[in-house]
């Protein structure tokens, strides 16, 4: 079942008042009309969700473009495996106020800035309790969220900015609400803004393909065993297609950061790594409780027509390679009413051999042949069928014993 999903982001300007990037905030689709927030469990529940809905349903791309994205992380979240899966060109690790800066975050901080990632303090209020507390992580800073209006004295906010830059620190400052304010904090010479008087943070929805939590974990433990088999985790991501559709979503985006033409479902694995993989499905995991389960009958055609083609071109005695390639036909074919919008747009954001995608858009080859069929078999028009059945050198018969195996090994578990 397809859902309204909701991220918020707030801009984050420079000195001249120009995008430098954007806070990453969670929002339900609830909260956004005013109603109550969603059944988010914890911090690292909320970040999860904020990630999955990113990278997997609205995009990178559209949120922040060319600029920087500022990610909440919690406690729970920064001793994770998640933050190192993350693309450190585009993502800034945002401590949360609330982290409790002692032995194992200072590691793992250490650990983000040694891979690359640029590390960002929020809402800090520059008191000497705190200014002890941040010390073991300062050298591996690039910015301070400067909580303004807890800072009173203008000599004091003066000498903090000044102290943080002579250790190459950026310093925002945030919950600027007036020009005033506004002035003050540039006199004082602050890097970078934040806040109300330049816009409230901005909510952006998009239609989120539910994923089966259960079957995620399903494949976490599957990943654990001492020898993985790429058949049965080609098969499990099979029997969920609506997930298959996000993996496919996120190689194509720019949190990635490597795209490539994608054939089958072993190949976008492949692609991927078990590393990243197993990173990957741990943000959807964690996400999971916020997302429905139910099964969406578009999903369960999609998965109908995948099996058809395997069995269709199993009948045809063609190669693993281009079994594997129709499959994967099949179960895009009906991304366009899931995502309510053109197919043409839809695969705009997925990276598809080309030979799928002139299938999919133009019916064109032997592989047209099959949308053709499945379109005509799915409107009952028998009349116009005897011509796709001598393209594709196929019986009648054939074709309905693929459809019989295909309806059996539709059924989702």
């Amino acid at each position: 079942m397809s859902e309204e999903i909701c991220v918020a982001r707030q801009p984050i300007l420079n000195k001249d008042k120009e995008l430098f990037g954007y806070e990453l905030l969670f929002r339900s689709s609830a909260s956004s009309t005013g109603n109550k927030a969603g059944s988010i469990t914890s911090d690292l529940n909320a970040t999860a969700v904020v990630l999955d809905n990113v990278l997997n349903n609205i995009g990178i791309d559209k949120l922040v473009d060319n600029s920087l994205a500022f990610l909440n992380c919690s406690y729970d979240f920064l001793l994770s495996e998640i933050p190192l899966s993350l693309n450190k060109d585009i993502f800034v690790i945002e401590i949360l106020e609330s982290v409790k800066i002692d032995e194992k975050i200072v590691e793992s901080i250490r650990k983000l800035h040694e891979g690359g990632f640029k590390i960002a303090i929020d809402d800090f209020v520059p008191t000497k309790e705190k200014l002890a507390e941040i010390k073991p992580i300062v050298p591996y800073l690039s910015f301070v969220k400067l909580e303004y209006p807890e800072i009173k004295d203008t000599n004091l906010l003066r000498s903090v900015v000044k102290s943080f830059q002579q250790k190459n620190i950026l310093v925002l400052a945030e919950k600027i609400e007036t020009e005033n304010d506004f002035k003050i904090c540039n006199d004082a010479n602050a890097d970078l803004y934040q806040g109300y008087f330049f816009t409230k943070p901005e909510n952006i929805k998009s239609i989120k393909i539910s994923s089966d939590s259960i079957g995620v974990l399903r494949i976490l433990a599957l990943m654990n065993k001492p020898e993985l088999d790429m058949t049965e985790l080609e098969k499990e991501f099979k029997n969920l297609p609506d997930l298959t559709i996000t993996l496919l979503k996120y190689l194509n985006s720019a949190a990635f950061a490597m795209r490539s033409t994608i054939t089958s479902i072993r190949h976008a694995l492949s692609l991927l790594g078990t590393s990243n993989l197993k990173k990957w499905l741990l943000i959807v995991a964690y996400a999971g409780s916020y997302s429905s389960a139910e099964k969406s009958p578009l999903l369960m055609n999609a998965t109908m027509r995948a099996n058809f083609f395997g069995e269709m071109a199993k009948k045809l005695n063609w190669s693993l390679e281009q079994t594997e390639k129709v499959y994967l036909m099949g179960l895009i074919s009906h991304l366009d009413a899931l995502y309510q919008t053109s197919l043409d747009n839809v695969l705009k954001q997925i990276s598809l051999d080309d030979e799928i995608s002139s299938a999919l858009l133009e019916k064109a080859g032997v592989m047209g042949a099959f949308i053709n069929l499945i379109n005509l078999i799915e409107s009952d028009d028998f009349k116009n069928m005897d011509n796709c059945l001598t393209d594709l050198a196929l019986s009648s018969d054939e074709v309905s014993e693929c459809l019989n195996l295909a309806y059996k090994n539709s059924i989702i578990t």
